[in-house]
């Protein structure tokens, strides 16, 4: 645990010390999904007289990454490298070609992998729930359920580091991905892969790339790394030699390439200081400024919300697609309260395109303001705040022996269900599970369907 505590320290130095704040105040990053995992403050409710937690059912994305494949660092690393043979090269320019490398480095045979960083996040995840709900554990067993991703593989083993001593079972699962509806759902439905290349969703995406403003964000970032002359040409678009290929890229391509390190830059402070590379000594920040950012992490988060969140509607395809998830844990919490499973909690590790519209689908507040208006969805919908790296939905059930309550987590933060309560954050099961049955009856979901079948009729 150590050495993640140290690993957020050196973030919290490189967010005040980074070039876009020269050390004056903490500025925002502008990560959005690539935000590490915080860890809450808040008080945790002591349930009712009588009450104590029985079982917990948690989905949670995977931890802090490298990128998920060579490309956007190559890229990149190729541009630089080819305007400097060319010597049009800017101070700052060569300063971030070096950096490229270092990164690239450190990235070579990482691709896909969780960071320490990451591991971290899962690990203390992992502490905090069992230390909190130390009466669920009694050993009657975990069911551990990964997707295919080794990601997601390696976030679980990092979680249940903090269950080394648990007396129970601890049974591990990887579904094949065409199987896994539950936790790769988007994945398994043709109508939602239709409906993100739909014109409703690519005319929205489209007027943020054609607006003004990245044109004059590339313009910006070019003109701090190249010369006058070339970044004219980068905005026209230049052919880089990649391999035995020559690949067109212009400075928007070049500026989303560039983000993409920045972003990923903050999930490894920990590699950076075991390779000999100072954590301040590779900082992405110094090509933008603090708009350039701001509006680069406004573009993907836009996508973000349009295709996985809220978006136009808070009961389209892109929150539909998570039924399969929502009828499992309906599925498996009713188990538990009927005496038909044993079982201590159910731990499942997956994706931002999961977790994002299940708490859509559930109705938390914070994931559920649609807007038709792309250039004002972040007033109530931050990616950040929803589905940072490690993001995760925790279902605490709690009983007395005779009725059954069920708090709500998001983030490990209690949350507001869209249904009364006389006792929040506490929820009687009964109600909860009756509300979103009828919500599913108007869906057309019944729960006894196929939910493979569900997803491939999905429209």
């Amino acid at each position: 645990m150590t050495n993640h505590k140290v690993s957020c320290l050196a973030i919290l130095v490189y967010t005040l010390c980074m070039g876009t704040s020269g050390c004056a105040q903490r500025a925002p990053l502008f990560l959005g999904t690539k935000m590490p995992y915080t860890q809450p403050g808040d008080k945790i409710t002591s349930p009712p007289p009588g009450f104590s937690a029985v079982f917990i059912n948690y989905v949670g994305r995977h931890g802090a990454r490298f990128l998920t494949k060579a490309g956007s660092d190559i890229t990149a690393l190729q541009v630089l490298q080819y305007a400097g043979e060319l010597g049009v090269l800017t101070a700052k320019g060569k300063r971030l070609k070096v950096m490229t490398e270092q990164f690239i480095a450190i990235e070579k045979g990482n691709y896909e992998n969780i960071t320490q960083l990451g591991a971290g996040e899962q690990e203390e995840i992992g502490e905090r729930m069992s230390h909190n709900y130390q009466s669920v554990f009694k050993g009657k067993g975990l069911d551990v359920i990964m997707t295919h991703k080794v990601r997601t593989q390696q976030s679980a083993d990092a979680f249940l580091k903090s269950f080394n001593q648990y007396p129970g079972q601890k049974n591990k699962n990887i579904l094949p991905d065409s199987m896994d509806y539950a936790l790769r759902f988007y994945d398994l439905s043709p109508g939602y892969e239709r409906f993100k290349g739909s014109a409703s969703i690519q005319t929205r995406i489209d007027s943020l790339a054609k607006d003004r403003r990245t044109d004059r964000v590339a313009r910006d970032i070019c003109s701090r790394l190249f010369t006058p002359a070339f970044c004219k040409k980068m905005m026209a678009g230049i052919d880089i030699p990649i391999g035995s290929k020559k690949v067109t890229i212009d400075a928007i391509l070049f500026s989303e390439y560039l983000y993409d390190l920045y972003g990923v830059q903050f999930s490894v402070p920990l590699e950076l200081e075991k390779s000999g590379t100072a954590t301040g000594g590779v900082d992405f920040g110094i090509a933008f400024s603090r708009d350039d950012l701001a509006w680069l992490s406004f573009r993907n988060e836009a996508e973000d919300f349009l295709e996985k969140g809220a978006g136009l509607d808070t009961l389209g395809i892109q929150v539909r697609v998570a039924v399969p998830l929502l009828m499992d844990f309906l599925s498996t919490t009713a188990s538990i309260a009927d005496g038909s499973q044993k079982k201590d909690a159910i731990l499942r590790f997956t994706h931002a395109e999961a977790i994002s519209p299940f708490a859509t689908l559930l109705g938390l507040r914070i994931a559920s303001v649609p807007n038709t208006s792309i250039y004002h969805f972040q007033e109530k919908w931050q990616a950040e705040n929803i589905i940072p790296l490690s993001a995760n939905i925790q279902w605490i059930v709690y009983s007395n022996g005779k009725e059954y309550l069920l708090k709500v987590l998001l983030n490990e933060r209690e949350s507001a269900l869209p249904l009364p309560t006389d006792m929040y954050p506490f929820y009687h099961w009964e109600a909860v599970r009756e509300y979103y049955v009828k919500k599913m009856a108007t869906l057309k979901v019944s729960g006894g369907e196929d939910m493979r079948r569900y997803l491939s009729g999905l429209e």
